[in-house]
């Protein structure tokens, strides 16, 4: 009898040990899910623009403690034209389980040496771009603080800026030094619109103090006779949307003001905002 019972505390207790042990291999165990996804605010002068990310960390803050830790994500490295990721589109870059009950206020990039931008002067030019001496221990961005919450996704987007992205010095250098914000995908309002006509080939951009973003609209569907345009994670408040054709087609530069509110799409109208000819009245 003894022996019976005996045989029944082994069990119970190989039972609770491989249970536990199972617990400390399941990464979703008391864990948050990450997703970070890369987006583009457009520039002006760049055909293309190629980043080269070679590690991604992320600063989770325990905020009753008052400590943080950099967490190096699951990311093997990879080049993106980040041009391609306007007007809303967005790639993933990482999807794991990170601690739960922590705030992530930081992000940190590392590049590697595949970073180059092509630009339209006279002809079409490739420029490689060297990373800048303040970056070799990587950029570090101040996200829109996200709590990292139990059993729950979390989506964080990184939107470089690429017009502001490359130093240039007087000896002819060119230097990748990368403006980006981050913030939650839920972050602030959404601006979207429509510009006609197509030969205007109009660029478009949106203000509010000292920020300013950029996008070239594009089609959203073949044949479409207007471009499509889309802002993502801006603040509160009133923001100056300017429109502006290439100078060689005579069209005239508008200017419209959209009111912003946190957590809502604004959709300008009309659709589309059809740009006139400078002859025109």
């Amino acid at each position: 009898m003894y022996y019976r019972i005996f045989r029944y505390i082994v069990l119970i207790a190989v039972l609770l040990f491989l249970g536990q042990a199972c617990e400390d291999e399941d990464p979703s165990v008391n864990s948050s899910r990450l997703r970070l996804k890369l987006t583009d605010a457009a520039s002006v002068a760049m055909k293309e623009f190629y980043v080269d990310i070679s590690e991604i960390s992320v600063f989770l803050v325990d905020t009753a403690m008052h400590e943080g830790e950099w967490y190096t994500l699951e990311f093997s490295g990879k080049t993106y034209d980040v041009l391609t990721l306007r007007n809303g589109k967005m790639i993933q870059l990482v999807d794991q389980y990170v601690p739960a009950g922590k705030e992530l206020q930081q992000i940190k990039l590392k590049f590697g040496n595949d970073n180059r931008m092509v630009v339209i002067t006279d002809s079409i030019k490739t420029i490689p771009l060297s990373i800048h001496p303040d970056l070799e221990d990587g950029l570090v961005i101040d996200a829109v603080s996200m709590e990292m919450r139990l059993n729950t996704i979390s989506n964080m987007v990184i939107d470089l800026n690429a017009s502001l992205s490359v130093l240039t010095t007087e000896e002819g250098d060119y230097w990748l030094y990368p403006v980006a914000r981050a913030f939650p995908e839920v972050y602030g309002g959404k601006l979207k619109g429509y510009v006609a006509p197509l030969d205007a080939n109009p660029y478009v951009k949106v203000i509010q103090d000292t920020d300013t973003f950029f996008t070239f609209p594009e089609r959203e569907k073949l044949g479409d006779q207007m471009l499509m345009f889309q802002f993502i994670g801006l603040k509160e408040g009133e923001w100056e949307v300017h429109f502006v054709p290439d100078p060689q087609t005579n069209f005239r530069d508008t200017v419209i003001i959209a009111a912003i509110e946190e957590g809502k799409p604004f959709d300008i109208s009309p659709k589309p905002v059809r740009l006139k000819r400078i002859a025109e009245e």
